[in-house]
């Protein structure tokens, strides 16, 4: 046994579950613990209280000054425009269609028209609030990330909303990591930032991030409101508790959601069999239960009155083919997939497998777990005992790992709710989980009795097994993606993982954690790029159709459109305020379609979430025809002077070509801009 674990033992024993991060040297900080008699939770001391303050900082300096990280500059190159004044740093993504395309206009749209509870030109009935757009309603008292919509301009507004799931990601992953690792700063630091940094976040615009938030905050204000022991805090982490909950429910996204809510409720069951100072509670409990009783009252409130304004829409979004119906039972994960991100240094946008559809689809995280489960069964066979923590992440990532590989029962799948996850979305979460599980194993101080003893035969003979298991891992990925890597990439990927996998065996070993660090940040690093440095909202406040599309909306407001050929176009539109029939809807609009479809035997067509395009086919007998291009696209074939639309209210009609006359019989022509052709129908 070295000088320094003697030391460190030592102290642990005089102050009981305080980190290493805390100096023996402090009689402030001894005292504090010699006082305190609730479970250690997050130390606040010097060093956390600069870090949460510089990140808070920079998130108002960024937001106040309008800069994000929106992918908005591709609407100046799609309009002819290469180089984008708004571009700060980095290059707009175009593969992030999600956002720049759709959501992000949808945004501004919403924005424009006041944020009402029903906006037809993102679907029907009040697909606002179940998508996560900012309402005008009481219930947003509980979504801070829509507050900023309320008291801003819109490009700092959207600015705030983008950066909060950037930055509180970083301060909520700390603090929990904080929680989780006994105040292991360093760690915590380094963490925060490689889950950040993960190309399942990056390329998703933050979305696994947004989700985790909430959960991060959920798990926080729950352990502070049954541990604290100031009547304040307990109070604010009540408050807090419900703040968190509503904002994880206000988006619906099940596919991310169902699997993130088992990952963190193990990481919440682990936490407390750990910590097992139940008895703890009883301390201020009346304090505890009214904070509790009030704060889940008045979420129910909010809660019933959500459900009150949001059931038709949920009811619409259930009975949908897609994603409503969609039933997973997983075991259906694309060969190769799992372990692909030991290849995501060799991806990027336009350089990615094709089995595995974009670069977005391919991205996720690193997956650590084989080493780990081995080292936890180590410290087993040698302590007899195991950390209740690291077993109950594992079990998750177990019962994960045997749904994506092999699947559940149709039964369990449903009462489970992964049915509502295929394979290829629970993925992403499983592989956070385990990131989590590293952490957590990386900042455990049990492994230290054990891991700390060097044998060259279990070092020879592990590296040896690590070094065939990613040859083999390699060579199956490659195998599977028709050679798509390098033999010169296949063996930096089993070499460089074959060292980090030893670095996180050894890791109690001197200078071993810091190298550790460097390696997976130098990994992570050039995800930055991934996402651009974008300032204000030029390329589309200043776009020649944004600003035609808002002058004709307020001389005529209210009137619905159409656009014929490049759906992209739809939302251009729709970020002006104007209620436009195609584009993407997220509900079906099932009465309007009971106009192109009255038979409605094209129902399983129309009826999902959906990328509607529309296409000129002119027929003497008006047909209107349905095609499906994919589970979230289709395309209506119609006359754009059929009496059809007239019913439906549209009144102007645009085109992304320049139209035949056959086309354009009936309308009269209002303007064209920026090759974008704009026409009244002469019937309304």
């Amino acid at each position: 046994m070295s000088k320094k674990y003697k030391i460190k033992k030592k102290v642990s024993q005089s102050v009981p579950e305080k980190s290493s991060e805390i100096n023996p040297s402090s009689k402030q900080t001894l005292a504090k613990s010699n006082q305190d008699t609730e479970v250690t939770l997050i130390l606040f001391d010097k060093k956390t209280n600069w870090f949460l303050l510089i990140l808070l900082v920079t998130y108002f300096t960024f937001s106040l000054l309008k800069i994000h990280s929106s992918s908005i500059a591709n609407w100046d190159r799609l309009f002819g425009i290469q180089n984008s004044e708004s571009i700060i740093a980095g290059k707009a993504k175009a593969i992030r269609a999600d956002e720049w395309v759709i959501t992000t206009p949808a945004l501004m749209g919403q924005y424009k028209l006041g944020l009402p509870l029903k906006n037809e030109a993102n679907g029907g009935g009040n697909a606002p609030i179940v998508f996560g757009l900012p309402i005008k309603d009481i219930s947003t008292i509980l979504r801070p990330v829509a507050w900023p919509y309320f008291v801003l301009d819109f490009e700092r507004a959207f600015s705030f909303a983008w950066n909060f799931n950037i930055f509180f990601f970083l301060i909520s992953t700390f603090l929990l990591l904080m929680l989780l690792t006994k105040n292991n700063f360093w760690l915590c630091v380094f963490a925060s930032f490689f889950l950040l940094l993960g190309t399942g976040i990056q390329w998703w615009s933050y979305t696994i991030a947004s989700f985790m938030i909430f959960l991060n905050g959920t798990l926080l204000s729950f352990i502070y409101l049954l541990y604290a022991k100031r009547a304040w805090v307990i109070i604010l982490s009540s408050i807090m508790l419900i703040v968190c909950i509503f904002s994880f429910l206000a988006f619906l996204y099940p596919p991310f959601q169902i699997p993130l809510i088992y990952l963190y409720l193990s990481i919440l069951i682990g936490f407390l069999i750990q910590k097992k100072k139940f008895s703890l509670i009883k301390d201020k409990w009346p304090i505890r239960l009214a904070a509790g009783t009030v704060s889940f009252i008045f979420l129910g409130v909010i809660l019933f009155h959500y459900y009150l304004i949001a059931r038709d829409t949920f009811s619409i979004m259930a009975n949908t083919v897609y994603p409503g119906r969609r039933f997973s039972t997983g075991g259906d994960l694309i060969d190769g997939k799992l372990f692909a991100e030991f290849f995501g240094i060799f991806m990027a946008e336009e350089q990615h497998p094709l089995q595995w559809g974009n670069i977005c689809e391919a991205s996720g995280f690193i997956m650590f777990f084989p080493i780990i489960f081995y080292c936890i069964g180590y410290i087993f066979l040698e302590l007899k005992k195991i950390d209740p923590l690291l077993m109950s992440i594992s079990v998750y990532l177990i019962i994960g790992l045997i749904y994506l590989l092999a699947g559940f029962p149709a039964f369990l799948s449903k009462i489970t709710l992964f049915s509502m996850s295929p394979s290829y979305r629970a993925l992403p979460i499983i592989e956070a989980g385990n990131c989590i599980l590293l952490i957590c194993f990386i900042g455990n101080r049990q492994s230290e009795k054990v891991l700390t003893k060097l044998s060259w035969l279990e070092f020879g003979s592990l590296a040896v097994v690590v070094f065939v298991f990613f040859r083999f891992v390699s060579s199956h990925v490659n195998n599977t993606t028709n050679t798509f890597f390098t033999s010169k990439q296949i063996t930096i990927v089993t070499f460089l993982f074959t060292v980090v996998y030893l670095l996180i065996r050894y890791k109690d070993f001197k200078f071993v954690k810091p190298a550790l660090y460097l390696i997976l940040t130098g990994i992570s690093l050039p995800n930055l790029l991934v996402n651009p440095i974008t300032k204000g909202f030029a390329p589309i406040l200043e776009n020649p159709l944004y600003n035609v599309s808002k002058e004709i909306d307020k001389k005529d407001p209210g009137a619905k459109w159409a656009l014929f050929g490049d759906i992209r176009v739809t939302h251009l539109i729709k970020a002006a305020g104007v209620k436009i029939f195609n584009g993407v809807k997220y509900t079906p609009l099932l009465e309007d379609m009971k106009v192109l479809d009255p038979s409605g035997k094209k129902d399983s067509v129309y009826n999902r979430y959906s990328h509607v395009t529309m296409t000129t086919k002119i027929q003497t007998n008006d047909t209107v025809m349905f095609e499906l291009k994919g589970p979230d696209s289709y395309t209506i074939f119609m006359d754009p002077c059929s009496p059809r639309l007239k019913v439906l209210g549209i009144k102007y009609i645009a085109f992304s070509y320049e139209p035949l006359p056959s086309e354009i019989r009936c309308m009269s022509p209002v303007i064209d801009t920026a090759g974008i052709f704009i026409f009244k129908r002469n019937d309304q």
